[in-house]
This record gives structure tokens, sequence and C-alpha cells, in this order.
């Protein structure tokens, strides 16, 4: 997976949460937006699609809420930048142009578009605000180009510490903007960030960790080092052994509950493979294929939202963890649950 792929594949699960992206749109779209949308009624209908020009994925969320008192559905295509490219506004142009076409096929109108480009590069955002701006023509010509304006959230504007005080709000959505913005950081950059989600919010540490480390390619004993320093030795080495995801879920997860806690403790005294060892043989096999179902149906609710009682209900009728392991990196290739 290139590092493109990583920063999408995190913008995306960040997103397809029907509570993050509402979240997004109170706290960061323009005001005269979002007063005019019952924020409590907002629903979405995610959609990924891959251009056949630009060869990649944009992220469209479909939203329907009342606007003005009136249900409308609101497509949203938020497209991430690590630096200003000068040909971006025309990539948004043409991923418009795909659902545009895609509308007029399917329903037969045409529904509004939002742009959003969430910005967290180094380099100062320097393009035009609107897309008529790209043309030097004189004024008379100017109302017969293209245009239109988009929603520009630059993270380099937004203050580190404004964002750790509203982890409390959403930690995952925080946490996550939190990344994106120091990604080309220090590693060190972090340690603040895992220190405050350990009050807040476990799980999204796995999350957070999961996404330096592929998008950063950080060593092994980097991190080891780092998560060290913010007291967390008993997960480390579980983390790059297990293969990142898995093994933060688990390390964090089942590390802090019942006999977990005494495995991976005894564990670090010999390693953590062999206290993981240890410590699963000692009345934690059962507890680990707990965990495992709890992480496949918390995929699920991530990208999908509420999961039916007889999909949970199969799911924790499993009685191999392999198996469950497996649903769990099938659940994050799948585009639905029909």
């Amino acid at each position: 997976m290139s590092v493109l792929q990583v920063h999408d594949k995190f913008v995306d699960q960040v997103f397809s949460n029907q509570k993050n992206l509402t979240d997004f749109i109170k706290g960061h779209l323009p005001e005269s937006l979002v007063r005019r949308l019952d924020l409590s009624t907002v629903r979405l209908k995610k959609g990924k699609k891959t251009s056949r020009e630009y060869r990649r994925y944009y992220l469209d969320f479909i939203v329907t809420a009342k606007l003005d008192g009136k249900w409308s559905e609101l497509y949203f295509i938020i497209e991430h930048k690590s630096y200003p490219e000068s040909d971006s506004l025309v990539q948004v142009v043409g991923y418009c142009a795909v659902k545009y076409e895609e509308d007029m096929r399917d329903h037969g109108e045409l529904r509004p578009i939002i742009p959003v480009i969430l910005y967290h590069g180094r380099q100062r955002w320097n393009l035009p605000f609107n897309f008529g701006d790209y043309f030097d023509v004189p004024e008379g010509y100017k109302q017969y180009m293209l245009q239109f304006e988009y929603v520009l959230v630059d993270l380099s504007e937004i203050g580190d510490e404004e964002l750790l005080m509203k982890l409390e709000e959403n930690a995952r959505l925080y946490a996550s903007l939190y990344a994106l913005k120091n990604i080309f950081s220090e590693v060190s950059k972090f340690k603040v960030l895992i220190l405050r989600l350990l009050d807040v919010d476990n799980d999204t540490i796995g999350f957070i960790i999961d996404y330096v480390v592929k998008a950063r390619e950080v060593s092994k004993e980097e991190m080891e080092n780092m998560l060290k320093e913010v007291g967390m030795p008993t997960i480390a080495e579980q983390w790059i052994e297990e293969g990142i995801q898995q093994g933060i879920q688990q390390g964090i997860q089942q590390g802090m509950q019942q006999g977990m806690q005494q495995g991976i403790q005894q564990g670090i005294q010999q390693g953590m493979q062999q206290g993981m060892q240890q410590g699963m043989q000692q009345g934690m096999q059962q507890g680990l294929l707990l965990e495992a179902q709890e992480m496949v149906l918390e995929a699920l609710e991530e990208r999908f939202g509420i999961v039916s009682k007889s999909i949970a209900q199969k799911i924790k009728q499993i009685d191999s963890r392999e198996v469950v392991k497996s649903l769990f990196r099938l659940a994050m290739r799948i585009d639905s649950l029909e």
C-alpha cells in the first residue's frame, strides 16, 4: 500500500462514521452552511468511487438531513491534500463531473455537491478560492467562465492544543485531525496525544498508531522507545510483531481487562511475544476470541453504521479466532453488508 493510499484509507475510516462527519461539519464548515442544516437529522450514506480520469480514489459522502426544514440530500466530496497541487481544483471539477453524470443516469436530477479540501501540509495553501480565478481574462469574460468556491479546512491554521482540548467531545475525530496535521513532524510529537488519549479513549490509540506507523514507515525501535516514554512498554512489542492493527486492539483493549494485565506484565520480563503466549495459555484464549469478535463488529459499525442483531449473533457464534480474524480483514475491504 502506497503512502497516498494509507492517507486515503485513514481519512475514509474517519469520515465514514456518522458522528465524526457530523461533528466535522458542525465544527469546520462555514456557519452560512451549518446554520441551515438540522444536524440532529443528519444521516450518512457513504459512497466511494474511482475516477477513471485520475485513476485514484476520491471520497464522497452522501448526507441526508433537513435543510431549511425540508429533507434534502447533499454530497460532501472530501479531498485531502498534503501539499498545494496546482491542479487541485481541476481534480475537484473532475470528481463533481463524475457525480453529476451518475446523478443524471441514476436519478434524472442533480444533487448539490459541497467540495471540501482538507489540507494537512507544511507549505502555505496558496491556490485560488474560486475556480474562476484560474482564468486571466477581462472582467466581462469571467462571468462566462466556470466558477465555484470550495471549503478549505487548513489544519495548519488550527493549534495543537485546540485539537487536544476537543478530545473529550470526539476523541476519534480530533485525534485523527491532530495526526493528519502532525504526520510530517517528529514521531515524538505524538507522545502528548497518546498521553491525553489514555485518559479519554484507549481504543483510538491503536487507530492512530496504526496510521502513523504506515504513513511514516516508523522503525520498530523508534516506536518502541516512544511508547515506553509514555509508559506503555507492555504493548509496544506486541504492536510491532502482531501486525499493528490487531496487536494494538488486543494489547490495549484486552490488556486492560481481566487476566490480560497480569499476562502482559509477566510477558514484559521475557519479551512481549513470550509474555503474550504465557498469558494467553492461562485463561485468555476465550477473552481474545471475544475481543476479536468485538473488533469485527466495531469495524463494521465504523464503516456501515448500525450492525443488525442477526449479523452480530452470527459473528459471536464463531468459535475460531482465526476465522474471526479473517472476517476482520474482510470487513476492512468490503463495500457493503448486502
